[in-house]
């Protein structure tokens, strides 16, 4: 069985514990980052949104991929005090938000790890999409979050692949990855 992180859930609860306002429900249909997850956790999903890899450096948390969905964009270190998408050194990266139901969605805007000198960092990449669309991305050496807007569509989820950094390979990391919307 799916569950969901409802914001709307979450609210009912505070209403029936006496808590006034209402301000911080979500509408349906709001635009919105649809990938937030702060409550994610590692393994098999137990929220949605869930976010998974093929690579985690040294199966450390601070590096897990549960990370790029937190909320927190802070990209100027790496490790615990900054969470983040850390992979192992490899060319056959894979990092998927899967949203356990259909959403529409028409950008993606990603922060980057950037604590250069220590990070390199991807050029380009490709998402992939449930609908079986592709978006090729250009990404720049910046700690300054990086937008990419495309034709609305359907999907349930998606996944970063094809990263490319110059050679030899160096560390890499997305420390958040938000994804635009509506869940109708």
């Amino acid at each position: 069985m799916k569950i969901y992180l409802l914001n709307s859930m979450m609210c009912a609860a505070l209403l029936l514990a006496g808590c006034a306002g209402t301000s911080h429900l979500s509408r349906i249909g709001e635009y919105k980052n649809l990938a937030l997850n702060p409550n994610d956790t590692r393994g098999p999903a137990v929220t949605y949104p869930h976010a998974t890899s093929n690579s985690e450096c040294r199966n450390e948390i601070c590096y897990a991929a549960r990370n790029i969905i937190d909320g927190n964009t802070a990209n100027r270190g790496h490790g615990p005090k900054f969470p983040s998408w850390g992979p192992d050194k490899r060319t056959d990266l894979w990092l998927k938000i899967d949203f356990g139901r259909s959403v529409e969605a028409d950008k993606v805007v990603i922060y980057i790890r950037a604590d250069f000198p220590h990070d390199a960092y991807w050029k380009w990449g490709t998402i992939e999409f449930s609908d079986g669309s592709k978006e090729k991305i250009s990404l720049q050496k910046t700690a300054a979050s990086q937008e990419f807007k495309f034709a609305s569509r359907r999907i349930e989820w998606l996944r970063i692949t094809d990263l490319v950094q110059d050679e030899p390979l160096g560390w890499c990391g997305f420390t958040e990855v938000e994804v635009w919307g509506r869940a109708n």
